[in-house]
């Protein structure tokens, strides 16, 4: 098992077959029994323990759990919906469930693909009305394990037991809701060799050693220089700049059209603010384009900017919508340059993306594809994609994320990591984690507090490496 790796359902029948082939069909469900049974054992061996299985694997593995459990002496009961009388299935069920706290959820797997309904549908429905635990198995039943959606009726769970490996449903939304605090079971599968797309959860091991490190005898240059262009609000320019420094970057400076000079009047000390032109390009190691920038700015100009510019370039918020008419003419400037990142939020993606599809990772890549550069599909289920098919899903952001300003942080933090000659892929997998870990504080309420942060999350990454 590969603990951070995330498998589509089709990789996870891989998986298994392959598993299957090696060894039986047998060996994996006891596998399975046991490592859930181990699990209950260990967490709620006091609770009377209802298992509902449905016919699938899914419902096997919970029959097979509970039968270690008896074993055991652990208090538990079997329900297994194909085997009841029509007439009588609600009824007993109902009473069970009275007799019950702890509710293990086998009806659907990962396998399903068409909505609840019948005699599933209403044990569901009883089941989220309960206000008992439920445990559900790999996934909440009635929960699309690739794209997270949730068809007629799911499961709400306050625990969900990955086996194997992580699905996509674990961190999308709206899955990620109803499955409560996600744990990985092993079942002793392998990651098949051929995995496209390669799907990762954002773990600092990737990063952690490759925090920029300085001797005593750097200067402010060393550590770079981060060029943010400004627009007509100013609150959104400052806050990329402030994070990118407290991130560690030397210098940040805003460059703004003369007409909006007279919205920096406050701005921080530690910040460079000069009148924008062509050549304040030069000697800048990282670009940043979109924050506070206003729907109105001359689309030439950016992207005569975007020519003009050799290094790292993050482009957010409003340098993306006011493509949403030019779309060709975008796709053909980013599509000609490296190292590239857009980090747009539903809207803004879907000014100048087609998000037709249900599935939020499915979008992203097909986006990336066409710009052959980064995105970050931002949310509470951000989804990062390179352009190399490599995707990375996070599962440490709060909801503290959502209030003015986070995503300009986010932008300046990436920014600031890249201007100190952080790789590309590991500077963006880091901000992006470093973001959601700003979230975690509960004394972080607004940017301004985020911002302050910063260095309380840095100062641990250093001392590991």
């Amino acid at each position: 098992m590969t603990k951070n790796r995330i498998l589509t359902i089709n990789q996870i029948i891989e998986s298994e077959n392959k598993f299957i082939s090696k060894f039986s069909q047998e060996e994996i469900l006891k596998i399975a029994g046991k490592q859930i049974a181990d699990y209950l054992e260990s967490n709620f061996h006091k609770y009377q323990i209802f298992f509902i299985c449905g016919r699938g694997n899914n419902g096997n593995d919970g029959i097979e759990a509970s039968k270690i459990l008896t074993k055991k002496k652990i208090k538990n009961i079997v329900y297994e919906i194909t085997k009841e009388k029509n007439d009588k299935k609600l009824n007993k069920f109902l009473n069970l469930l009275n007799k019950s706290n702890l509710i293990i959820d086998c009806i659907f797997g990962t396998g399903l693909n068409r909505e609840v309904s019948g005699i599933e549908k209403q044990i569901i429905d009883k089941l989220n009305n309960s206000k008992k635990k439920i445990i559900s198995i790999d996934i909440p039943s009635g929960v699309n394990g690739d794209n997270g959606i949730i068809g007629s009726s799911a499961v709400n769970s306050n625990f969900t037991l990955a086996m194997g490996f992580y699905k996509p449903a674990h961190f999308l939304l709206p899955s990620k809701k109803y499955c409560g605090k996600v744990n990985l079971l092993d079942l002793k599968l392998q990651v098949p060799k051929k995995s496209n797309p390669k799907i990762s959860l954002i773990n600092k091991s990737y990063f952690k050693n490759h925090i920029p490190e300085f001797g005593i005898d750097i200067n402010k240059y060393d550590r770079g220089h981060v060029l943010i262009l400004g627009g007509e609000m100013s609150g959104a320019s400052r806050i990329v700049s402030i994070a990118s420094r407290k991130i560690g970057s030397g210098l940040a400076t805003i460059a703004v059209p003369e007409e909006y000079l007279k919205f920096y009047s406050g701005i921080e000390p530690g910040t460079i603010l000069t009148i924008f032109k062509l050549d304040i390009l030069k000697k800048k190691n990282v670009l940043v384009i979109g924050p506070g920038l206003g729907k109105t700015f001359d689309k030439n100009l950016l992207l005569n900017i975007l020519n003009n510019f050799s290094g790292p370039v993050i482009l957010d918020a409003d340098a993306i919508s006011v493509f949403k008419n030019y779309k060709k003419a975008f796709y053909n400037c980013i599509k000609k340059k490296k190292n590239v990142l857009l980090t747009p939020h539903k809207g803004e993606f879907e000014r100048v993306f087609d998000n037709s599809s249900f599935n939020k990772i499915e979008n992203t890549i097909n986006a990336s594809k066409k710009i052959n550069n980064s995105i970050i599909f931002k949310g509470n289920d951000s989804v990062l994609v390179f352009p190399d098919n490599e995707v990375w899903l996070c599962d440490n952001s709060r909801n503290s994320l959502a209030t003015a300003g986070t995503g300009d942080a986010l932008c300046g933090i990436i920014a600031g990591l890249l201007a100190q000659k952080m790789k590309f892929k590991q500077a963006i997998v880091a901000g992006l984690w470093i973001h959601g870990q700003l979230s975690k504080s509960k004394k972080n309420i607004i940017v301004e507090d985020f911002l302050d942060f910063i260095p309380e999350i840095l100062i641990p990454l250093k001392n590991s490496n």
